[in-house]
């Protein structure tokens, strides 16, 4: 992982492309990845995607879940228009907080095309091809070049929730509820009294 900006990136492949993939159409590539440790969620900015060859090829792009099948977001169609170069798929004003481990995935919709890069100098069994739900990795465990940038400051609301839990901030509402609720049967019993000690003037008056 390094950082882009005010961003992190995180990586798999080593940014050369030694060869490279592609699938029949309905098809995905696909990359699994993990979020550093002890950071619990993040929201996805860019899917970058290293295109080999074959340029101004259309793909459509999916965000999975852990389970490598739930959709985070709705899939969108992406035009790799740069060849021998990284392909960044702005999704940051969709909002997708991703947890623990994610997948990015390309779908195929023209026959092998586009060329996709693939690292084969140091695998990490991180990249699949099929379909979500059906998942095989890629042969001898080497990287397909998907990358994805992260902004890790929506952890500061995590935080806040570990230093005052959910229970507490229930627990303090309740709390107010139960003075509210105490004020205001004073304030009743109060009127009641005052009414009450009217009464038995006004009753003693005309007795």
């Amino acid at each position: 992982m390094r950082c882009v900006s005010a961003a992190t990136e995180i990586a798999y492949d080593d940014g050369i492309p030694e060869a490279t993939s592609s699938l029949d159409i309905g098809l995905h590539l696909a990359v699994r990845f993990s979020l550093p440790s002890g950071l619990p969620s993040a929201r996805l900015l860019i899917c970058r995607i290293y295109k080999a060859g074959r340029s101004g090829v259309g793909m459509r792009v999916h965000v999975l879940g852990s389970d490598g099948t739930t959709e985070l977001t709705s899939s969108f169609n992406f035009s790799l228009a740069a060849e021998s170069a990284w392909n960044n798929a702005d999704v940051a004003a969709r909002n997708i907080i991703v947890s623990d481990v994610f997948y990015i995935t390309v779908e195929y919709l023209m026959y092998y095309d586009p060329l996709i890069g693939r690292d084969t100098t140091d695998p990490k069994s991180r990249s699949y091809y099929g379909y979500p739900g059906f998942w095989s990795l890629v042969d001898k465990g080497e990287n397909v070049m998907i990358r994805a940038v992260i902004d890790a400051s929506v952890t500061v609301s995590s935080m806040v929730t570990k230093m005052l839990p959910a229970e507490n901030l229930l627990g303090a509402s309740g709390l107010y509820v139960y003075f509210a609720s105490a004020v205001t049967m004073m304030a009743i019993a109060l009127v009641v009294w005052k009414r009450r000690t009217f009464n038995r003037r006004s009753v003693s008056r005309w007795l």
